[in-house]
């Protein structure tokens, strides 16, 4: 039975050339003076040669004959056998091949074309059908065999002779051998017979060679062929968590498109680019959170509904119930009724994240939770986080104010040591300088010993073991004894109305007056202003929606919720109001045809103009603006301009 097998040829061709090298190799170390006069079995090789190079094939034998009858011992008598081999396979004559490419490895254990008559062996068995046979000559060649391009063709010719037999598993495994041995210019052609291979293992073949196969890259190949698998047999869910985990272990593999292209296409099921999903808690722990988004998002859909181009889409609201659960089986209810996009939830995220990786439709998530856009590279975040806040009071207080010396002030509990650690990394990043740091503990009342160490007042110099990090105030070297020192322009305290109420007046009464305050969103609260809206004058907060702005968008907005819902919009609304704009104009004129597609726009958003600032998103998904800024009044805060 004739076989064809591109590679095998490809294969022979190259052991010929290489025979005809090695052979002028050796005849060229040898020094015979300026005609080069070759010795009588060399030249007797050489006619062979021309020979066979004509196809006179006959003759050929005959002169590679008289090379090893008249000069065994000579250096290309293994060479003139291992061609006879040669021709007997090109002529048919498969058994004279056997006997002549046997008694290269017998007669001239030593020579180095050993390994090229073993691996010729194999391809003739495989030429004439005989597939067991040519299995069991590869499993006699040793895996010591040199060099390793013969041992790679070695497998991948197992390999062949396996598939031929329709042992598809032992296949792979030559292949997979094959590939691990073979140099970058073989390698692709054995890749493409191994990924052909894979593709016809069973689900049951492919679990059992996951339970012995350790090695990553080529895990990553049966990987694939699983997921494949199990959307086969309907287990499509089984078959995304597959392909999601694929994606996070492999940055770099040579089916990484192809599990991309797959997740894509599973959930693709149903897909529908002017139709967006809503999740959000309209009953359980975050039922008024979901209140206020759904009025913002209704609002930005009726504002782009009034344009005729925009009057097919659709929103799709559906309930986590403030329940992770109930948060993930709506994810999957908003994939299947064709949501090209999600925003949401306010609460609950991590789970919703979850399951819009896994089934690969992006979210627009409105959470402060850090490193929630780390679940995938389908989640987005568009909300103000503690970072963005310090961020824009440290670039005011610098860039604007022209302020470089810094104290901190801060409640020893999460939040504050969140603050206090982004405050003084960015302080830092500027090129300021820390003064001095002081925590209070949660339930204190009295908060004068805390200023009086930022000032100095509470010891001259404190006493720091050797090797440690100074922590608290530390004086200049010429204030000891000198009384209160305030070498600092600003004081940061992140914390709320509660405690605010008490420092802010002992600030005063320690003549810290005069000095800036540094706060958070916290502090834009009413119940402060009218506790201590006389200590409010040098007081900067962030904040990621002001009502009362100048901005015209600002002002329309306000205008156009106070219309419909008879209030004043506050940050969810807007943020949601935002979010739902931006997605919807960017699903409505881009026209993306899949979800991948969708990501990748709302990737390349750069600067929206929205009502919570102008918005882009980085690599991550993460958003990226500058939040207003707040100055302290006696009444209120107002906002600050830049």
């Amino acid at each position: 039975m004739a076989i064809k097998n591109p590679m095998i040829k490809k294969g022979a061709r190259a052991l010929f050339f290489l025979v005809l090298f090695l052979c002028l190799v050796g005849c060229g170390q040898k020094g015979y003076g300026p005609e080069r006069v070759l010795p009588e079995d060399e030249q007797l090789f050489v006619r062979a040669e021309e020979a066979f190079g004509a196809r006179r094939y006959d003759r050929a034998l005959e002169m590679y004959a008289d090379v090893v009858g008249r000069y065994p011992d000579s250096h290309v008598a293994a060479a003139a056998l291992l061609k006879q081999g040669m021709i007997y396979g090109l002529t048919g004559a498969y058994g004279k091949a056997d006997a002549a490419l046997a008694r290269v490895a017998e007669v001239y254990p030593d020579s180095p074309l050993v390994p090229v008559a073993l691996v010729e062996s194999m391809i003739l068995s495989y030429r004439r059908g005989d597939f067991p046979g040519t299995i069991r000559k590869g499993a006699a060649i040793p895996d010591t065999l040199s060099p390793s391009d013969y041992l790679m063709r070695k497998y991948a010719v197992m390999g062949d002779a396996y598939l031929a037999l329709g042992d598809t598993v032992d296949a792979v495994g030559a292949y997979f051998k094959a590939c691990e041995l073979a140099h970058p210019a073989e390698r692709r052609g054995v890749t493409v017979r191994l990924r052909q291979t894979v593709v016809n293992l069973t689900l049951s073949e492919t679990l059992e060679m996951l339970s012995r196969v350790h090695d990553k890259e080529k895990r990553g190949y049966l990987l694939l062929r699983r997921m494949r698998a199990l959307a086969d047999e309907g287990q499509g869910d089984e078959a995304l968590r597959g392909a999601v985990e694929f994606l996070s272990l492999y940055t770099e593999h040579p089916v990484r498109d192809e599990v991309v292209a797959f997740r894509e296409a599973l959930s693709q099921t149903h897909f529908n680019s002017r139709t967006l999903g809503c999740l959000l808690p309209f009953t359980g722990r975050y039922a008024e959170y979901g209140r206020q988004a759904r009025e913002g998002i209704e609002l930005a859909f009726q504002v782009l509904a009034a344009d005729e181009r925009y009057r097919d889409a659709q929103l799709i609201f559906r309930d986590t119930g403030s329940d992770d659960e109930t948060t993930r089986q709506a994810v999957r209810e908003l994939v299947e009724a064709g949501a090209a996009a999600i925003i949401g939830p306010v609460g609950n995220v991590e789970s919703a994240a979850a399951e819009a990786q896994l089934r690969g439709i992006p979210l627009m998530t409105m959470t402060g939770k850090d490193g929630i856009t780390a679940s995938g590279d389908f989640i987005f975040r568009n909300f103000m986080t503690p970072r963005m806040q310090v961020r824009s009071v440290v670039s005011y207080a610098f860039e604007v104010l022209g302020l470089n010396d810094f104290v901190i002030l801060y409640p020893d509990e999460p939040y504050g040591r969140d603050f206090m650690n982004l405050f003084w990394d960015e302080v830092e990043r500027y090129g300021g300088e820390i003064r001095g740091v002081e925590a209070y503990a949660a339930g204190t009342v009295d908060f004068s010993r805390a200023i009086k160490k930022l000032t100095g007042l509470w010891y001259a110099k404190p006493e720091v073991p050797t090797g440690m990090q100074a922590w608290g105030r530390v004086l200049p070297e010429d204030a000891k004894g000198s009384g209160q020192v305030v070498d600092f322009e600003a004081i940061f305290i992140p914390d709320g109305r509660k405690n605010l109420e008490m420092i802010l007046p002992q600030l005063a009464f320690h003549d810290l007056g005069g000095v800036y305050t540094l706060g958070t969103n916290l502090w834009h609260n009413t119940d402060l202003r009218k506790g201590v809206s006389g200590h409010l004058g040098n007081s900067i907060i962030p904040d990621g929606f002001y009502a009362r702005s100048r901005d015209p968008k600002v002002k329309g907005f306000v205008r156009a919720f106070k219309g419909a819902y008879g209030r004043t919009p506050d940050y969810i609304e807007a943020v949601a109001f935002d979010s739902a704009s931006l997605v919807l104009e960017t699903l409505l004129d881009e026209a993306p045809i899949s979800r991948g597609a969708v990501r990748d726009a709302l990737l390349g958003v750069n600067a929206y103009p929205g009502v919570t600032g102008t918005t882009s998103f980085d690599g991550s998904g993460d958003a990226d603006k500058a939040l207003t800024l707040l100055k302290g009044s006696r009444r209120r805060f107002v906002e600050v301009g830049r």
